[in-house]
Formats: C-alpha cells, sequence, structure tokens
C-alpha cells in the first residue's frame, strides 16, 4: 500500500512518545464539514439541519481527535484496535467555528503481549479559546499477528468494575428525560446501519488513508472478515441518542465512557441502548450498550448528563 507520507512515523507501539506534543492542528467547522459530519453519522437533528441550524455535530470532533495522531504517523499504516473511550462534551460547536486540535500520548504499556497507547487529546476554538471536546482514547497501536479477533471477550479485561445491564422489556422507553427518573428507566433506543460510504467519510477516506475501515484489502489481512465501522462511531450514535434524552443540557455536560468488545462490520445493524442507573439532582447517570443484529454486544459503558429543570 502506498504511503501518504514517507516522512510521517510508522504507527507503532515502539515508536510512540510519550508527553510529545501533537499539534496544534486548525480546522474549519464549516458548512462542507457539516454535510460530511451528518452524512458519516447520518445525524440530521435539526440543531445540524434547516435554515435555523446553528451546529456542527460535536461528535464529529472526537473522531477527529481520535484521528489527530495521523499527523504525525503514516494513517496509511495504521492497524490498530480502538479499546476504550471517554469523551466530554463541553459547548455546543457553532458553524463555520475555527478549531484547534492539541494531543499528548500520556501512557504506553504492555498487557498480554499486546502494547496499549492512552492518547489525551482536546478540541478548542482557535479565536476565544472555548473548549468544545475532550477526549481520552485507549488502543491497540498495531495489531499483533497471533491476537484473536472479535471474541468479545475484550470487556473481561478492559473494565475494572464490568457492568452487565439489562434491558427491562415490561417498561416503555422514554423519550425525553425528566426528573426522579427510578433506576433501571430504559431511553428510546437508536437504530444505525453503518454503510461503506459513511464508514469511509468517517475513517478519512476524502483524505485518502487506507485503513480497516476504509480498505478490504487491509481488512482481510488484518484478520477480519470485512472492513468495519470504528469503535468511535458507536460512540457518536450513543451521544446522538442520549443527545435526544436529555435535551439543550447534554451540548454542555455529556460525558460517555466505552469498551468495544466485537467489531462492527458494515452493514451491520446496531441497536444503541441507555438505562437510567441512578439520578442525582439533575444529574442522570446511566448504562449505556450496543448490541448487533445477533443480540450480541460491541460495546458497554457509561454515560451522564444534566437534565433540563
Amino acid at each position: 500500500m502506498a504511503r501518504i507520507n514517507p516522512e510521517l512515523r510508522e504507527p507503532t507501539y515502539e515508536n510512540v512518545r510519550v508527553d510529545e506534543l501533537i499539534g496544534p492542528l486548525r480546522i474549519d467547522a464549516d458548512e462542507a464539514y457539516r454535510r460530511r459530519a451528518c452524512f458519516a453519522l447520518d445525524d440530521y437533528s435539526p440543531e445540524y439541519t434547516g435554515a435555523d441550524a446553528r451546529w456542527v455535530p460535536a461528535p464529529m470532533l472526537g473522531r477527529d481527535l481520535v484521528a489527530l495522531f495521523c499527523s504525525v504517523y503514516d494513517p496509511s499504516r495504521t492497524v490498530g484496535l480502538h479499546q476504550k473511550e471517554e469523551i466530554w462534551f463541553l459547548n455546543p460547536v457553532p458553524l463555520n467555528a475555527r478549531l484547534s486540535y492539541t494531543g499528548r500520548y500520556t501512557d504506553k504499556y504492555m498487557k498480554r503481549g499486546k502494547g496499549y497507547t492512552v492518547f489525551d487529546t482536546e478540541a478548542r476554538d482557535a479565536d476565544s479559546d472555548t473548549p468544545y471536546v475532550r477526549q481520552i482514547s485507549t488502543e491497540i497501536m498495531r495489531i499483533p499477528d497471533n491476537i484473536q479477533l472479535g471474541t468479545g471477550n475484550a470487556a473481561k479485561t478492559l473494565q475494572a468494575d464490568h457492568i452487565d445491564p439489562v434491558w427491562p422489556e415490561n417498561i416503555t422507553p422514554l423519550t425525553h428525560a425528566r426528573r426522579n427518573m427510578a433506576p433501571g428507566t430504559p431511553v428510546q433506543p437508536l437504530q444505525k446501519r453503518p454503510e461503506q460510504g459513511q464508514m469511509t467519510v468517517f475513517s478519512g477516506g476524502n483524505t485518502q488513508w487506507y485503513n480497516i475501515h476504509t480498505d478490504i484489502e487491509v481488512a482481510l489481512k488484518a484478520g477480519f472478515r470485512d472492513t468495519l465501522a470504528q469503535g468511535m462511531m458507536e460512540t457518536c450514535w450513543i451521544a446522538e441518542m442520549l443527545a435526544r434524552f436529555a435535551g439543550p443540557a447534554w451540548h454542555t455536560s455529556g460525558w460517555i465512557k466505552m469498551a468495544y468488545i466485537r467489531p462492527v462490520y458494515r452493514g451491520d445493524t446496531i441497536t444503541c441502548k441507555a438505562v437510567v442507573d441512578e439520578m442525582q439532582d439533575d444529574v442522570v447517570k446511566l448504562h449505556v450498550w450496543a448490541e448487533n443484529q445477533h443480540g450480541e454486544r460491541t460495546a458497554v459503558g457509561w454515560a451522564s448528563s444534566r437534565i433540563q429543570r
């Protein structure tokens, strides 16, 4: 596979430099950016579309931050597995905002023969310094030859306090949050079916990145049966579901922490679900997960947000 830029480093565990500043990278959140984001996420919420729409989907900034390392490490050589994601939504992103992305690898460690890296990044307004999104991602930088893919066993090793949420079949899901919700209250689910065009736009196809998400040859060589959606796409879908549920407060207080436990392949039908864990004043805490058409969980985690009084 042709290299994007021979001057970029090989994306290997050994080459990762802890505490090295990456960025700032400047991005214009213009109308073209918003259209790409809405298409890739299949999210056409009123705040992003229509004559009065003022915002750009903030979850797409999370995608950009996960990929920020590709400004230093060759994206055409990236064959990693996103393991965990923690993301904070701090302020809505105005259309035509000038964005500044920065990040650092804060840790790297070996576990069961795999090299893990921890990448801490943030997106701010390049002019006002307003914070928009912060995220911390943990991934295997390069898939070892002997790794077993898609077994679903990652949850046992990735989560110190493993959760096993139960969907209450006998309770009608709530479309909008309200005060004093009881633990176990379900949220209206959101269903997605990632197509290759969406996956390619989400994963950098517009900049000619060749990876397991955009190129079938790379995916097969890495041991997958097809191209697969980024785990970050699942986090973005969860964010869309919870933004609808929590309301405007989500855009200034939303938080998600996810562990990815099974690959999501193109054409899979993914259902995002959440149940209330507890209420603390005007803050709702939730268990969240995604499952495929076979009823297998592909990601699990936690989330929280203020809700409107």
